[in-house]
C-alpha cells in the first residue's frame, strides 16, 4: 500500500487538529468507529481525505482499525501528537 501524498496527510492532519479544541466535533467524532466515518465527518468540514490514509496512520501508531464506541476522538489525537514522525 503506496503512503499518501503530503498534501493529503496535512489535510488529515489539519482536520485532527481541530478536534481538542471543538467539543461538537468530538462528540460528534464519539459517535462513529471506523475511518470511512471520520473522513466522511471531515469531508462535511472542508477537509477531503482517503479513509485508506487514517487507516495507514492507525497502523502506523499501533492502534485498531476500529474504535470502541465514544473513544474515536482519542485515538484520533493519539495520531495527531505523532504527526511529525508520521510525515515521513
Amino acid at each position: 500500500m503506496a503512503l499518501a501524498s503530503q498534501h493529503e496527510l496535512q489535510t488529515l492532519f489539519t482536520f485532527l487538529g481541530l478536534i481538542q479544541a471543538d467539543p461538537q466535533l468530538r462528540e460528534q467524532l464519539n459517535e462513529v468507529c471506523t475511518a470511512d466515518e471520520v473522513a466522511a465527518i471531515a469531508a462535511q468540514r472542508g477537509h477531503s481525505f482517503e479513509p485508506a490514509t487514517l487507516l495507514q496512520l492507525f497502523e502506523r501508531c499501533n492502534e485498531a482499525p476500529i474504535a470502541r464506541s465514544g473513544l474515536m476522538d482519542e485515538k484520533l489525537i493519539r495520531v495527531y501528537l505523532q504527526r511529525d514522525a508520521l510525515a515521513h
